[in-house]
């Protein structure tokens, strides 16, 4: 992105889920940018001291306070996050991503150490309200659903986006699965099910993870996996890379933007069952690549009998991290954004 020697500086506030902020890392040096990173809370943190782990052992048994150690540890991340950004030097740009997960104050300190000062929500708004003071601290604060769209003339429209730095990963590759599903156990699980005994009675092979604790028996699903604990984000792209099709079931309850699977569909050439039927209305949709489940049909016969059609390169490019990060930060040669 930038040609010169000199490297543009950038401060990224992400949160820890699924460890996506090594991605983005590593997609931002990728386009030679010098990148400072600022986490939320997470399973990392420990106690600084005998003393705290004391108190928290008290106010838990005996003042039944079971939100001590959280309030604690935030205490912690907050002093760590506002020590780093004094170490840093002034930055060209910042980019927060659910901004809601982090303190006024790191929120403050990081506009003042940036020229231009971007924010993404990657979930609904109404989700999470907090986020909703936060709003005029930034040049543009981006959503990728639509009802969030123009909330009082602050929110601009964005997609997520497909990261693409990493092609050695899917060069080459042939996959062992033809059907990959990640998520969480949640209201989703029947659809899902509904879909793989179908996929199976097909005799394709199945790799699907569910992370949680479910409250149904799964047992008789062989091609279930359960897992306590996510994968991190590039172990994802790795199953992806390792698959021909994959399943996206969004939370129709929550939200109605793409989800980043639709993206990965896209960017790495895989099909793509999804439950989105906003999908459709988006310049990359081809049947040939994208079934969209109607209601208990599956109709998926003939999809499965079709080969993955190559998309037009340019729409491809479209939907990169490279192109998604030019808009967000409004540089001159970026390919414009737009939800549906």
């Amino acid at each position: 992105m930038n040609s010169s020697t000199v490297k543009e500086k950038i401060i990224l506030a992400i949160t820890q889920d699924m460890k996506i902020y090594e991605c983005f890392v590593d997609n931002l040096k990728f386009l030679n940018f010098e990148v400072f990173l600022i986490c939320n809370i997470g399973k990392d943190l420990k106690y600084k001291n005998f003393y705290d782990r004391l108190h928290n052992l008290f106010r838990k048994t005996i003042l039944k306070d079971k939100s001590f150690k959280k309030k604690l540890f935030k205490k912690y991340e907050l002093k760590n996050n506002l020590n780093y950004l004094k170490l840093i030097p002034n930055c060209d740009y910042s980019l927060t991503i659910r901004a809601d997960l982090f303190n006024d104050k790191v929120l403050k300190a990081i506009v003042e150490k940036s020229s231009k000062n971007y924010s993404y929500q990657w979930d609904g708004l109404s989700r999470f309200p907090d986020i909703y003071k936060s709003l005029n601290l930034f040049n543009k604060f981006y959503v990728f659903d639509k009802k969030d769209l123009n909330y009082e003339n602050k929110t601009y429209p964005i997609n997520n986006f497909y990261f693409d730095c990493y092609t050695l990963l899917f060069a080459n590759k042939k996959p062992e699965f033809d059907v990959y599903y990640i998520g969480s156990y949640d209201a989703r699980i029947n659809k899902l099910i509904q879909i793989c005994e179908h996929l199976k009675s097909k005799n394709l092979k199945l790799n699907i993870i569910i992370c949680g604790k479910p409250k149904i028996d799964l047992s008789s699903y062989s091609y279930i996996k359960i897992v306590h604990d996510p994968l991190n984000y590039y172990e994802n792209l790795k199953m992806v890379a390792n698959c021909k099709i994959l399943i996206d079931l969004h939370h129709e309850n929550l939200h109605k933007g793409l989800s980043f699977r639709t993206f990965e569909a896209l960017g790495y050439e895989k099909k793509l069952i999804t439950s989105n039927r906003i999908v459709s209305e988006y310049d990359f949709y081809n049947k040939n690549n994208i079934h969209i489940i109607e209601d208990d049909k599956m109709n998926l016969d003939d999809f499965l009998n079709t080969n993955y059609q190559e998309v037009n390169q340019e729409i491809k490019a479209k939907y990169s991290f490279t192109n998604w990060i030019k808009y967000v930060l409004e540089k001159d040669n970026s390919i414009p954004l737009f939800i549906h």
